[in-house]
């Protein structure tokens, strides 16, 4: 699960991953509010397998899907 408490950074950190990729801006930003909804209410695996789909689709890079599981990986809390 997404570790809500430490939600900014991860905003933030995920924003600059994105503001470097060719995804459109409008897009980025409802694209980047579901990546949080899944991941801090479900699971990061599904946030994963949601980014994935944009992955297959071109809207990112295999870099930029690195950076943002990575990224998903860091600002976790385990239970």
């Amino acid at each position: 699960m997404l570790n809500t408490h430490r939600l900014q950074p991860f905003k933030y950190d995920m924003n600059e991953v994105l503001s470097a990729s060719s995804m459109d801006p409008a897009k980025a930003s409802s694209f980047l509010a579901s990546v949080i909804a899944k991941a801090s209410r479900v699971s990061t695996r599904d946030a994963k397998e949601f980014v994935k789909t944009f992955l297959d689709s071109g809207d990112v890079t295999k870099d930029e899907y690195d950076r943002m599981t990575r990224l998903m990986d860091k600002y976790s809390k385990y239970r």
